[in-house]
């Protein structure tokens, strides 16, 4: 085998040497993946091989050769790299586009290099040629790609950071200046951490950690540096490892208003719970009640004035008459009242409520009342009457952190002497005021705008629902009355309630008591399936000439009215019962025998349950009731003439 030398001396070399580097020379020529192109000073191609040939276009080097390569370079570049050649000797990699013979524009990549002879004169250029369109294109990709990343970046809705390894803000976006209280320029060269407040810092330490170990990363951090408006801040943080080139990426999301939603939705589903407990003790309790003041009622019918134990039995039926009224209270608050509006006299409800609200008020606070000199009365749910006024007088506590005083006032007014809410139209006439006033730190004007809003509080997160107001405003409004309010930051604030006034008392109101009714010869079929209420009634209607059955649950009273159906002319029905409850007995027995009347008794209703609906033939008494107010009641709707259930 012959010896080659790696760079032979052609002084040296015998023909078969030379004869075999120019093979090897011509096979690299002509088999290179580069194109390689000779020319002429003029640009006139002398030689190239079959890459260059294919890249402009040609099936073959012969094709392309003799033809001139400085029209084929796009914007005139050809001229400029032969002049850089002749200047320099050389262009080193430099971008460009070629016109194909098919008319496409080809982006290449170009080294040239000049040969001159001794005079110093370019008799030669030769090229090397990459074909750069897949690069091209990849690097268009690329751009493109970083154009979508700029415009949702740009404009996203949630703040959003670039930050580097060790949380150095490197680029943000328009939300984040909102949310961070900075312009860019600012929050750029910032460290994340100083945003945050510092017992915040360790979890924001942590965050990081798992995102540069796994990726991914979320944690919630509540901002140090707070936007104008002063409010706390709370961000839920969302870390991308690595998602643009430059670093990482932070989604920041203010879930401040969210979390007080969460906040408001607990503290609503705790009440909600609190609510079905006190609804169900109240429920029991006033069947105990109905028992106890009924048979006291019925034991005081039977002594004469001068008996001994009268007066221990009138003590009774008043603690009892007392605990009735706590009762309503209870369920007032579970929400699930049956509202019954009744001629009240603001004048003893606000009297026999001042105990209560005096405790629910601080030491440094005192509390006034300055009632109407005559009668007051309003047609409102005494326990409705109650709640507000217990928000109203929250409220004002509230506005008084360092005391003060608060002031109730009853007063008649007429419509003509007041300004009424544009929004609450009011038919004319007199109104009995009911006003709540506090010497404490005013309402602002922006937040007054809003006040009666559901969910609407100016409390920090955690503190207040929302609903009381919201509330106070619909049983106002369901009273057919209206209210106003005025407040100035640091003078305090009155809610003013306006409510129809009343001529006078009924004979109810006006005896304090029911006279007792006439009797009769009826039929009657008493549901409840607490006994000793099924008992007491069926006691107090025998005693009146009625002719009582008793079914303890709703299957049993189904099976009575199978038996005597025709005879039966009212059921007397409990609305809360386990396997069915009133409602829904009423109307399959009117399904029934449609002039069938039918007196609803409870102390705790379900507020999807129809209980008259405007019929004529159904009525309500709610527990506890007196004897007479039962009988009354049952005559009252017997003496109705009947009328078939549509």
């Amino acid at each position: 085998m012959a010896d080659f030398h790696l760079v032979p001396d052609r002084a040296h070399c015998d023909s078969g040497s030379l004869s075999l580097a120019e093979a090897r020379y011509q096979a690299l020529f002509a088999e290179s993946p580069v194109g390689i192109h000779v020319s002429l000073p003029d640009g006139t191609l002398i030689d190239c091989n079959h890459a260059f040939a294919r890249m402009l276009g040609f099936p073959s080097p012969a094709e392309a050769i003799g033809g001139n390569l400085t029209p084929l370079h796009v914007n005139g570049q050809g001229e400029r790299w032969l002049a850089r050649v002749r200047e320099r000797g050389r262009v080193e990699q430099e971008r460009g586009r070629l016109w194909r013979k098919d008319g496409r524009i080809l982006p290449v990549m170009a080294s040239l290099i000049g040969v001159f002879d001794r005079a110093g004169t370019l008799i030669e250029v030769r090229g090397f040629v990459i074909d750069f369109t897949r690069s091209a294109e990849a690097e268009e990709q690329l751009k493109d790609r970083e154009r979508r990343f700029r415009s949702v970046f740009i404009d996203a809705a949630d703040a959003m950071l670039i930050l580097d390894d060790d949380r150095w803000v490197i680029d943000a976006n328009r939300a984040a200046c909102i949310v961070f209280g900075d312009c860019a320029d600012r929050l750029i060269g910032q460290r994340l951490d100083a945003y945050v407040l510092p017992e915040d810092r360790e979890q924001l330490a942590a965050g990081w950690r798992e995102l540069l170990a796994f990726g991914e990363a979320k944690r919630e951090h509540r901002l140090s540096k707070q936007p104008a408006n002063g409010h706390a801040t709370l961000l839920e943080c969302t870390y991308r490892a690595a998602v643009h080139e430059r670093g990482h990426i932070c989604i920041a999301r203010d879930i401040t208003n969210r979390r007080l939603l969460e906040e408001r939705l607990i503290q609503s589903e705790k009440i909600e719970n609190v609510g079905r407990l006190a609804g169900g003790i109240a429920h029991d309790f006033n069947n105990l009640l109905t028992a106890i003041l009924g048979y006291t009622e019925l034991l005081l019918t039977s002594r004469r004035a001068d008996d001994s134990d009268r007066a221990d039995l009138q003590e009774i039926k008043k603690a009892g008459q007392r605990a009735a009224a706590l009762t309503q209270r209870l369920l007032g608050y579970s929400r699930k009242p049956v509202l019954v509006p009744k001629e009240v006299d603001l004048n003893d409800a606000i009297g026999s409520l001042r105990g209560m609200l005096a405790r629910l008020i601080r030491a440094d606070i005192s509390l006034t009342c300055a009632l109407h000199d005559g009668p007051a009365l309003i047609k409102i749910d005494p326990t409705q009457l109650e709640q507000i006024v217990i928000n109203l007088v929250l409220n004002a506590r509230d506005g008084l952190p360092g005391g003060g005083t608060i002031g109730l006032e009853v007063a008649r007014v007429r419509l003509s002497e007041v300004e009424v809410p544009a929004d609450q139209p009011t038919p004319a006439g007199e109104y009995v005021r009911l006003s709540v006033s506090d010497n404490g730190v005013g309402i602002s004007p922006e937040a007054r705008a809003h006040l009666f809003e559901p969910l609407f509080t100016t409390k920090e997160l955690g503190k207040g629902s929302g609903l009381g107001l919201a509330a106070v405003y619909g049983i106002v409004r369901q009273s057919n009355g209206f209210i106003s309010v005025d407040s100035e930051p640091g003078k305090g604030t009155t809610f003013a309630m306006h409510f129809p006034a009343l001529a006078s008392a009924s004979d109810a109101v006006r005896l304090g008591g029911l006279e007792p009714a006439a009797g009769g010869r009826e039929t009657i079929l008493v549901v409840d399936d607490e006994d000793s209420v099924r008992a007491l009634v069926g006691a107090i209607l025998r005693r009146h000439g009625y002719h009582v059955l008793e079914a303890a649950t709703a299957h049993a009273a189904c099976a009575f009215f199978d038996k005597h159906g025709a005879e039966i002319d009212l059921l007397l029905s409990d609305v809360v019962m386990p396997d069915m409850n009133g409602p829904t007995l009423a109307q399959r027995l009117v399904g029934r025998r449609p002039e069938l009347r039918t007196l609803f008794i409870s102390g705790y209703a379900d507020g999807g349950s129809p209980i008259d609906g405007g019929n004529p033939n159904v009525s309500f008494l709610s527990k506890p009731f007196q004897a007479a107010a039962l009988v009354t009641r049952v005559r009252e709707l017997l003496a109705r003439p009947a009328q078939t259930a549509r």
